[in-house]
């Protein structure tokens, strides 16, 4: 069975860890899906890097999550109530 988790981790894959002399950059790989790019928008309201920063933070701990539900995501990075919005999202997508 898929799980919201596989989900995450299958998106985690379509990000480039860039790390540079500025620190670490996240940005989408050329063949990511556009899933990724399209959750960014809707959950975190566009396709920039914070955008992308947000949606891989959250994906990051939903994939190593033991239950996503009760998981604490940091709210510096990406807020509770997007975090919630991302994972109905991926419950949506494989129909849970």
């Amino acid at each position: 069975m898929f799980s919201v988790q596989d989900a995450a981790s299958e998106l985690l894959a379509a990000f480039d860890l860039d790390f540079g002399d500025t620190g670490m950059t996240v940005r989408l790989s050329e063949d990511a899906p556009d899933l990724a790019a399209d959750l960014a928008e809707k959950v975190f309201g566009g396709r920039g890097p914070d955008e992308l920063v947000r949606l891989f933070e959250a994906l990051s701990v939903i994939s190593e999550a033991d239950d996503p539900r009760t998981a604490e995501v940091d709210e510096k990075v990406c807020p509770e109530p997007a975090y919630r919005v991302l994972l109905a999202e991926l419950e949506g997508l494989i129909g849970g």
